[in-house]
């Protein structure tokens, strides 16, 4: 058998479009997120990328009527929805909007009052931050040009360590991919649902837009988007009531539960809808299990159990108890990664890394020699040696997980804010015995916040799509590379730019423009001023945590059809499910109810029905967003 001619995607047509095409986003999430205070880098697939992906197509279709053999082929559309996605992760509110406030914060905001100059100002790594209050009083106050010689002077040496720094965790993450790829994609064969849109979207073959079901779903939820974004500027048309609303109660046993929120995303559905269906379960099962434990302990009066029941610390040690399993369940492979990485057992067969993004060898070595120098890059930035080494271990948990999580239920937001080294360290060490100097590397070195934008689950999921759509995964490979080095820059670079122009404390930003620097800083204030010891009440629960995570990674193997998924109990203390446990029920309902009545069968045609109501939603919702900015008035938002 002769196997298809592989595509292309890495080509200079399509690197012009994304080099054109990456500040321009940048600009959008700015006005999104800074200015407008809405999130489109909460959710993947990121709505702004199907949407600039759409419009692609749309004059691709064009073209390809004029002249079909200059028209872009699935690998290059592919390669600009893999490149801007990382673009967006980069440039979003979580990762260098939160480090770009953070950078000079403490100079420009130091009183005698708050007494930052000597808690902490001589403990600031100089190479990652910016003290020259001749170069931020234009970054605060604006009217200026980031152009100036004192201006870029200063901030180039400063995005030079922070692109040093991001590409060393880009290169551990494209090194661990490439030891785990095997074992996920083919052996386990997770389904990575969070692809599927834009694979149906690219592929000629697939019938995609041809097919009836998906423009019914595209019907329904860009109509509702589009009925609420008119009843948004004519009140007088009514609304319906998808985007979230919160309610409370004064009376029990409603009023135990604090604040209930209700939403009916079409998208989430959409999306949730491609979620395993004992994952679903399994999710759904735990949310209700944390509301009610949270109820109970209101009901018996254990206010003096205020974080009662530890949702946090249990999930750092379910976390820990899931790499344990992931290492387990896949001891086979990676034993035989190790071999092959060893000089002394020989080279590994070409049949066997031709396939893969480097060699086996190349990946474990590199893993090894990239953790030793990230933990020496946060070394220089102030970190004791063992806290830098601990550091970069812990740093891989949460990002390992939420990879795996992707590729295998698709939940598509993953906010773990407290399962962050930093509050891993606080919980079992105490900030008394780590001391000022690693308290305040460990507010500057924090990479990013609630692990919403995460560079590794789109990694993996790049190799995923090159593996689906026959394209070469060292050139998928180099398309990583080069999407992260020039988002790195160009998020600087947009943000800056503006920065310089507007303020960032004029008032034209929105509160977290300065509210990530006010938020570490007067954390670690806290962390100074009132030192603590070891939480010994938390370090329980991240054992029962752990515990209780290797009780269900046992039962899943021990009897395969008990519908609990270990997955489902680190979800459902995903701190946005509050926000989706009705498009979670929903999504459960049906797809029991198609795979009951229907069989394997319909639920395979229904498919394109829930990816419309993504889709529909999608461009529906950015084109509000979109006229939001252009006519520069509020519009309606179709998430948060």
């Amino acid at each position: 058998m002769t196997s298809l001619p592989q595509q292309r995607a890495l080509t200079w047509r399509i690197l012009c479009i994304f080099a054109i095409s990456a500040p321009i986003n940048c600009y959008f999430l700015i006005q999104m997120e800074l200015v407008r205070y809405t999130f489109p880098t909460w959710v993947v697939p990121l709505s702004n990328v199907i949407f600039i992906l759409t419009t692609v197509m749309l004059m691709n279709g064009v073209v390809r009527l004029l002249k079909d053999n200059f028209a872009l082929g699935q690998g290059e559309l592919l390669f600009l929805y893999v490149t801007l996605s990382f673009a967006t992760s980069l440039a979003g509110c979580d990762v260098f909007q939160a480090i770009l406030s953070v950078l000079g914060h403490s100079f420009w905001f130091a009183t005698e009052e708050n007494e930052w100059r000597t808690l902490f100002w001589h403990h600031l790594p100089e190479w990652l931050t910016v003290s020259d209050r001749d170069a931020l009083r234009g970054y605060y106050l604006g009217e200026s040009s980031l152009y100036r010689p004192l201006h870029l002077r200063v901030w180039v040496p400063v995005v030079g360590a922070w692109l040093l720094l991001f590409s060393v965790i880009a290169f551990i993450f494209l090194c661990l991919n490439t030891i785990l790829r095997r074992q996920w994609a083919q052996r386990e064969r997770l389904t990575f649902p969070i692809i599927q849109l834009p694979l149906a979207m690219t592929n000629p073959a697939s019938g995609f837009f041809r097919n009836k079901r998906m423009w019914i779903g595209f019907a329904i939820a860009a109509g509702i988007s589009l009925f609420n974004g008119l009843s948004h500027l004519y009140p007088v048309i009514p609304h319906i009531p998808v985007t979230r609303r919160f309610f409370s109660f004064q009376e029990p046993p409603l009023s135990l539960y604090g604040t209930i929120i209700t939403a009916f995303y079409p998208f989430a559905i959409g999306i949730m809808f491609l979620m395993p269906l004992d994952v679903l379960f399994s999710t759904t099962l735990f949310y209700f299990l944390y509301r009610n434990e949270v109820a109970l302990a209101k009901a018996v009066g254990w206010s003096s159990i205020p974080r009662f029941p530890y949702l946090n610390e249990q999930t750092i040690g379910a976390f820990v108890g899931l790499c344990f399993f992931f290492g387990w369940t896949g001891k086979r492979h990676f034993s035989a990664v190790l071999r092959r990485a060893l000089p002394s057992r020989g080279r590994e067969p070409p049949s066997e890394q031709h396939d893969e993004p480097m060699s086996y060898r190349m990946a474990v070595w590199g893993l090894v020699l990239g953790v030793l120098l990230f933990a020496f890059l946060l070394y220089k930035a102030g970190m004791a040696v063992w806290l830098a080494l601990t550091f970069a271990v812990l740093f891989l948990i949460t990002p390992l997980v939420t990879t795996r999580i992707r590729a295998e239920s698709g939940i598509f937001v993953h906010a773990y804010h407290w399962q962050a080294p930093r509050y891993i360290l606080n919980t079992i060490l105490g900030t008394h015995r780590l001391g000022a100097r690693n308290l305040t590397a460990l507010s500057v070195c924090f990479f990013n916040r609630d692990y919403r934008p995460q560079q590794m689950p789109h990694q993996l999921e790049a190799f995923k799509i090159a593996e689906l759509a026959n394209i070469n995964q060292r050139r998928m490979l180099l398309t990583v590379i080069i999407a992260t080095v020039f988002g790195v820059i160009v998020a600087l670079w947009v943000q800056l730019h503006f920065y310089y122009k507007f303020g960032a404390d004029s008032g034209y930003f929105g509160p977290w423009a300065l509210g990530y620097g006010r938020e570490y800083f007067g954390r670690l204030t806290n962390w100074i001023t009132y030192p603590i010891n070891t939480d010994w009440l938390g370090v329980i629960f991240i054992g029962i945590g752990f515990s209780v995570m290797m009780v269900l990674t046992y039962l899943r193997v021990k009897f395969f059809w008990l519908p609990l998924h270990p997955l489902g109990y680190v979800m459902a203390s995903n701190q946005e499910m509050s926000d989706l446990w009705i498009p979670l029920l929903i999504a459960l309902t049906l797809k029991w109810l198609i795979l009951r009545h229907g069989g394997i069968q319909s639920y395979r045609r229904a498919i394109p029905f829930f990816l419309g109501l993504v889709l529909g939603d999608y461009l529906m919702g950015s084109t509000w967003s979109l006229l939001n900015i252009l006519l520069n008035t509020t519009m309606y938002q179709f998430y948060p």
